[in-house]
């Protein structure tokens, strides 16, 4: 639902394919394999429709590992989101609304030892560096905060989100996700992009909670 609402919004999003539990009863792997060949191209990202943290992502370079990737992405859920992957930089940009309207924070780069982005990459320090403001060219992330913005308000997000994006090598910003629950802990992104505003963490989350208090 939000890449259909984030594409009518004119952003761009990888090619994909939502697949329920019940498509691998009705067909075979083989089958179901073949029917994601005719719309996408490998390698491919298989993750949990609904789930938060990457847990259940796995990136797919050949058709050997799908059947394996998608028992990995059913144990979080009964729909699976199959979509092209993007070769790129990554990017997480906070939105946050305090009461004066939303408002994109500094962008956080995100570079994966392991180079992608998993569940461990994310909890684990030491196995992700961050750069914020991101490396790219000023036009590139004011151009990724204003996609940030769009999506908040296509998918009727409110106080506060993350929104993950792919710059490509031309230059294309793709949106991946937005995650209305944003990590707050040691590794987590927001905290760095609220740092890197120039705010205080503690005087941001209680604006935030006055915020909603008054929602």
């Amino acid at each position: 639902v939000a890449k259909v609402l984030v594409s009518r919004n004119g952003l761009a999003t990888p090619a994909s394919i939502t697949l329920p539990r019940s498509s691998f009863k009705e067909m075979n792997a083989e089958s179901v394999l073949a029917m994601v060949g005719t719309q996408l191209t490998f390698p491919i990202i298989v993750k949990p429709a609904k789930s938060g943290s990457a847990q259940g992502l796995t990136k797919v370079s050949e058709p050997k590992a799908f059947a394996k990737a998608m028992v990995d992405a059913f144990a979080y859920g009964d729909q699976v989101l199959v979509e092209t992957f993007i070769a790129g930089t990554e990017l997480a940009i906070s939105v946050i609304d305090t009461g004066n309207g939303p408002e994109a924070l500094p962008a956080v780069e995100i570079v994966p030892e392991s180079g992608q982005f998993g569940y461990s990459e994310r909890y684990t320090p030491g196995q992700t560096d961050y750069y914020v403001p991101a490396r790219l060219p000023q036009q590139v992330l004011d151009q990724a905060a204003e996609i940030a913005l769009v999506a908040h308000k296509a998918l009727g997000l409110r106080h506060l989100s993350r929104v993950d994006l792919i710059v490509d090598e031309s230059g294309k910003i793709w949106f991946l996700e937005a995650n209305v629950t944003p990590g707050m802990t040691e590794t987590s992104l927001l905290p760095q992009a609220v740092i890197a505003s120039g705010n205080e963490l503690s005087e941001t989350y209680a604006a935030l909670a006055r915020s909603v208090a008054k929602a």
